[in-house]
């Protein structure tokens, strides 16, 4: 009867210890266990064999009905987690090793400017060009396939390389894909505006004083040679010959005039007064060609006027010791109000 209980406890603790010994001859393994996943992917992970069941399991929590051989992963709502698979055969479980599913990350969309960059300018929401500038634009890597670049949302025909020379008006963006990603397509929809700016200088005439169209900034130029000095909106005529006037505007564009051919009538404008000396110091002197009924006029070149006086003979001095050092403007003022002559004088 002793030796009866004893085989009878020995087989039980036997069976009891069976099941926490006991190892399946098999270890589940998913393929591929390196998944990496482009943006907007999906991709399928499997087990090596076939089993009696599976249950797939994400960061070690169950996966509600996936129990195939297979599980399908996608780049929204699978990459950077981890996954296994516990399966069955002939009675007996095994899980797998964990493998992560990742996903790539690409830099956010930029488009780069280089050559004539340009002025930007906010109130219009442009980037302004000078005529004959290039803008070239770059799509920023990782995005060098596929490229496409768009004007006012229209393909241009032939601009798929990484760069794109711009040299019209337009509203350009770009579309590309990453090597690693060649399938996924990302698209910079912000777009650059670009405006390419027309100035003009144009040349008129009153009297002895040449004018230039309306600028920022001017040189005059007199047979194709710099007037030093010369960088008002206008210029009074001393000589004869050809004149010309290249204007910047706020943008830094230039524009180069036409030559203003002056000819040797249109140049004794000035004959009728004469002024001495230039530079001046403290006194002009003033002489009239013909008498009559004149006004003589001082003013700086922004038109604040210095002086304002008759002229009572063909000869008169100014006394100017309060004039501060500079470059002013002397005109001539007949009885209809028009200007019939104008120099510009120097004081020290």
């Amino acid at each position: 009867m002793k030796t009866t209980l004893q085989f009878i406890t020995f087989l039980m603790a036997l069976l009891a210890a069976a099941p926490a010994n006991a190892q399946c001859d098999f270890v589940p393994v998913i393929t591929p266990n390196d998944l990496i996943l482009c943006p907007d992917a999906t991709d399928t992970l499997r087990t090596t064999e076939l089993f009696d069941s599976y249950q797939w399991y994400q960061n070690n929590k169950l996966i509600p009905g996936a129990t195939h051989s297979y599980y399908a992963v996608n780049s929204y709502n699978d990459a950077a987690t981890f996954f296994k698979v516990t399966v069955t055969r002939n009675g007996c479980t095994a899980t797998s090793k964990k493998v992560l599913v990742d996903g790539y990350a690409f830099a956010s969309p930029i488009i780069i400017s280089s050559g004539d960059v340009g002025v930007y300018d906010p109130n219009r929401g442009v980037t302004v060009e000078c005529p004959g500038d290039t803008l070239i634009l770059t799509y920023g890597k990782p995005y060098t396939q596929n490229v496409q670049w768009y004007n006012n949302s229209n393909a241009i025909n032939g601009a798929t390389g990484q760069s794109y020379s711009v040299t019209k008006k337009g509203s350009y963006t770009v579309c590309g894909s990453p090597a690693l990603c060649p399938a996924f397509t990302q698209c910079e929809l912000i777009p650059i505006d670009v405006l390419f700016q027309k100035p003009e200088a144009l040349i008129t005439q009153n009297n002895d004083t040449l004018f230039a169209s309306k600028a920022k900034h001017y040189q005059w130029y007199f047979n194709e040679m710099k007037i030093p000095g010369a960088t008002n909106n206008f210029f009074i005529i001393h000589q004869k010959g050809s004149y010309t006037v290249m204007t910047a505007d706020k943008y830094t564009c230039t524009a180069l005039s036409l030559p203003f051919v002056i000819s040797a009538d249109k140049a004794g404008i000035n004959d009728i007064i004469s002024i001495a000396p230039n530079p001046v110091k403290d006194v002009l002197h003033i002489r009239l060609k013909t008498a009559g009924t004149y006004r003589v006029i001082i003013s700086d070149f922004y038109g604040t006027r210095f002086a304002d006086i008759q002229m009572l003979n063909t000869s008169q001095d100014l006394l100017l010791p309060n004039l501060h050092t500079g470059n002013y403007l002397l005109q001539l003022i007949n009885r209809e109000q028009k200007v019939v002559a104008a120099k510009k004088i120097f004081k020290e």
